[in-house]
């Protein structure tokens, strides 16, 4: 039998395929996120249905986006096939905005062992959806998890870290060995659960999602260099102390709660133009 075949199937590794094969773990994830029949799931990269298939135990439909077409036929010959909303494509090319306003009124829940390659760029890409979302849940590697959970005056503490915690609360579901995928990456993961924040409408998002994305870029753009030399095109010495922010600590050393409110007074800033 050929090694490199797992349920007849040779995982493709452009499309970043390592498929979750210990069953206890997924019994484990599959009840810490607490399903119900009712629940609209939108799972993406579905691979051979580790996660797809028990959802569906449970689930009366889930929407799969999936860019393998081998990977669509193994599922189309499941027996919870009829369960199964297929969509053919390229994730990092979808339109969620578009998907998502089809019906303003569902909120979504989001599931998936996310491919490592695109994985910080795909939760970038989600986290301005908070409006639609009711949940999200993914495996991470593990350094991303970690930056992800950091907090304050770490080295993991950045950009995601920041974006990712003003707009959700994070829960760590488990760590998960690399021995536990086929093939074997070559790190661990992690499975996170992110539940939304109900602070602020669509349009509050997108406005506070721009504000903060472009302050902890260039906050963070050159870590070990002060505040004031990082951010004085933005905000001056005045506006960091009136936050509590000294002009001479680092990125690093700025809470979540302070970078919102930087975000505030840019975006005050910003409308009066």
């Amino acid at each position: 039998m050929n090694r490199f075949i797992y349920k007849k199937h040779i995982p493709v590794k452009r499309f970043g395929q390592n498929f979750l094969k210990n069953k206890t773990i997924i019994n484990k994830i599959i009840q810490k996120i607490y399903l119900n029949k009712v629940d609209n799931f939108i799972e993406i990269g579905p691979g051979l249905g580790a996660l797809t298939f028990p959802i569906c135990n449970i689930v009366n439909t889930i929407t799969v986006l999936e860019i393998d077409e081998n990977i669509i036929s193994f599922l189309l010959q499941s027996k919870y096939s009829k369960k199964i909303k297929i969509i053919l494509t390229d994730v990092m090319k979808f339109d969620f905005q578009y998907f998502f306003s089809l019906n303003k009124n569902i909120l979504y829940r989001l599931v998936g062992n996310l491919p490592y390659s695109i994985s910080t760029c795909l939760l970038i890409e989600l986290i301005q959806y908070n409006s639609y979302i009711f949940d999200m849940n993914f495996m991470f590697q593990k350094e991303v998890a970690c930056r992800l959970l950091a907090t304050p005056s770490s080295k993991e503490y950045g950009k995601l870290s920041v974006l990712a915690q003003y707009f959700y609360k994070i829960i760590p579901i488990c760590s998960i060995d690399k021995y536990n995928f086929f093939p074997n990456p070559k790190i661990d993961s992690m499975f996170l659960r992110f539940i939304p924040y109900r602070v602020h409408n669509q349009n509050q998002i997108n406005r506070y999602f721009f504000a903060l994305e472009k302050i902890t870029r260039v906050a963070f753009q050159h870590r070990r260099k002060f505040l004031i030399k990082n951010l004085f095109k933005l905000f001056s010495q005045k506006t960091l102390l009136k936050f509590n922010i000294s002009p001479f600590s680092r990125a690093e050393d700025v809470s979540v709660h302070q970078y919102s409110l930087l975000a505030k007074n840019f975006l005050k800033l910003y409308d009066s133009f």
